[in-house]
């Protein structure tokens, strides 16, 4: 194992660094309207009417303008509506469409991962076991592994295709997970929370590198932070998903 995923980093007050940032803000939101090969998931574009989309671009899921109860899989080219999520317990914190487009997966705030079909809007399965509210959601970039995270202070992973629990990581300094992402090659998880941003295996929940990316607060949604496209950066972002910090990672066996 790479030593620099022992590292402990204390990195805050946040300022902007120089680094190169490939694939978010503008230069994201152009690349995802463009390229078909862009996979784009909540939180990875700023300022955008749907949550993410499908790796083709042919389907995205957003939040119902008229029902705070409801996810809708839209056609973006077409501007057409596919589907209809309707049987959500509670509000949707986010949402987020597979890669093929085939599954969404929805955060509720009764601690339910909902997971759909895009196509019907039908329930497939709901994955129990944190107990709170869900704030983050998202597939792993081959769609086979969800993760999520949490107000009860974990994020966990989940198989995409059979529901069961694969793996428990344990949020540093508070309660708060508000944001879950995967590496590149979907083996290892960045959850972020509490001010801290921790990477953990995807399989084990076995911890890896830390970063104090923002001063420890007990306020939900107040750690926005996620893995770069390329695995190599930390993002993190605002409210308006502009970018206020970056740190550098190594992400193991890049």
């Amino acid at each position: 194992m790479s030593a620099a995923l022992h590292m402990r980093l204390i990195a805050w007050p946040l300022v902007a660094t120089g680094l190169a940032v490939v694939g978010f803000g503008a230069a994201q939101q152009v690349k995802s309207q463009t390229a078909p090969d862009a996979y784009v998931q909540a939180g990875d574009e700023p300022q955008s009417q749907y949550f993410g989309h499908s790796r083709d671009g042919n389907r995205a899921v957003k939040a119902s303008d008229t029902n705070h109860y409801e996810v809708e899989v839209w056609d973006p080219i077409a501007h057409t509506r596919i589907s209809s999520i309707k049987s959500l317990a509670g509000a949707v914190n986010v949402a987020n469409i597979s890669p093929d487009g085939s599954k969404v997966v929805t955060a509720e705030r009764n601690g339910i991962v909902g997971v759909w079909d895009a196509q019907t809007g039908k329930q497939l399965m709901l994955l129990r076991g944190h107990k709170d509210q869900i704030h983050d959601v998202r597939f792993s970039p081959d769609g086979t592994v969800i993760a999520s995270g949490a107000r009860d202070g974990t994020a966990r992973t989940w198989d995409a295709a059979t529901g069961a629990q694969i793996a428990v990581h344990q949020q540093r300094g508070g309660p708060y997970v508000d944001a879950v992402s995967f590496s590149p090659d979907g083996r290892w998880v960045l959850s972020a929370g509490n001010g801290w941003a921790q990477l953990w295996s995807a399989t084990t929940g076995e911890d890896g590198a830390e970063v104090g990316v923002g001063p420890p607060n007990k306020r939900a949604f107040a750690t926005l932070a996620r893995l770069s496209p390329d695995g190599t950066s930390i993002i993190v972002t605002n409210w308006e998903g502009s970018i206020t910090g970056a740190f550098p990672i190594e992400v193991p066996g890049k």
